[in-house]
């Protein structure tokens, strides 16, 4: 176990690996404001490359900094990452409750029950049986389930309890789902019924497939921005493959042309992100507002930029997607 380090030989630690500060006070309170493990992961983009010995230590970065960087551009990165989580999250519940919405008014047309029973489901989606000798569908009430307890004390919870038997139409259970819950559901949905719900947010074809991996990608994006994690130069664990011209509008046709290495960044949520919410909300600015005022905000940190660290292409905001 290590040991635990003062704040000041917290500083000192990093001040010895070349990192500057300008001003010690503001160093010092932004350690405790923050803490040094999530403050170091917005410094780790001003390491040195790594050594030979780093290399052989499985260290992708050495342990000293770069001549010029200083805690400052750290903290730039910082508060950058914490204002792009807040709007990028704006834009993602939005579309969270927009889905769900859908999906409730969809399946409640066939049975208020429908996420219950398997003749108002696709069946053969619902009848897979994982590792654990568990069905699908089973899996999934369980987490429903689950949920549902969660929020008894909810009061349209024990409205329905107290008059309908605790029952609980699938238009009423979709408020307490979490964005994975109502995903998976998506998934065992009856074709038909995803396909409608695909075109609804603009997709053609076999646009109910290509949604389902949008969604997976966006929720993962979600969970981080939640839970306060860095988001700006993550890689994506779960790229979304590229999609059938006529299945997306032109839009988001200049998503396929990233090459592989802007595929697993950030943009290309953010870019699905955008068209999805619009989807739900035609009457949203975040596309051409709140998102570019808040991307533009990097500018260029010791040669970091939009394009170079984030998957943005060249000339981003000339594109349809941005615009009015």
């Amino acid at each position: 176990m290590k040991e635990h380090l003062p704040y000041d030989d917290q500083l000192a630690k990093m001040l010895g690996r070349g990192l500057t500060s300008a001003d010690r006070p503001g160093a010092i309170a932004a350690l405790k404001r923050i803490g040094y493990y999530r403050l170091s992961a917005y410094t780790y983009p001003f390491r040195e490359p790594p050594s030979e010995a780093d290399i052989a230590a499985k260290r992708t970065r050495a342990e000293t900094f770069r001549p010029g960087s200083s805690l400052e551009d750290a903290l730039h990165l910082y508060e950058f990452d914490r204002k792009l989580r807040a709007v990028v999250l704006q834009a993602l519940q939005e579309l969270e409750v927009g889905f769900a919405t859908k999906i409730g008014y969809t399946l409640g047309k066939r049975a208020g029950d429908g996420h219950l029973k398997l003749q108002h489901l696709d069946a053969s989606a619902c009848t897979v049986v994982n590792r654990d000798g568990v069905t699908a569908h089973a899996a999934w009430v369980a987490r429903y389930e689950k949920l549902r307890s969660d929020a008894k004390d909810e009061e349209y919870v024990k409205h329905h309890v107290l008059h309908y038997g605790g029952e609980i139409p699938i238009w009423v259970a979709t408020g307490f789902m979490d964005f994975g819950c109502l995903i998976r559901l998506y998934s065992l949905m009856d074709a038909r019924d995803r396909k409608k719900i695909a075109y609804e947010f603009g997709l053609r074809g076999n646009g109910a497939d290509t949604l389902y991996r949008w969604l997976r990608a966006l929720n993962i994006l979600r969970n981080n921005c939640a839970h306060s994690n860095r988001i700006w130069n993550r890689a994506t664990v779960d790229v979304p493959p590229k999609f059938a011209t006529q299945v997306a509008p032109e839009h988001l046709h200049h998503l396929n042309d990233l090459d592989n290495d802007r595929r697993q960044k950030i943009y290309l949520l953010i870019a699905l992100t955008a068209h999805l919410e619009r989807a739900v909300n035609p009457s949203s600015t975040w596309a051409w507002s709140a998102l570019p005022t808040q991307a533009k905000k990097l500018g260029n940190v010791g040669g970091m930029t939009l394009e170079n660290t984030m998957g943005f292409p060249d000339g981003w905001q000339e594109l349809a997607l941005w615009r009015k």
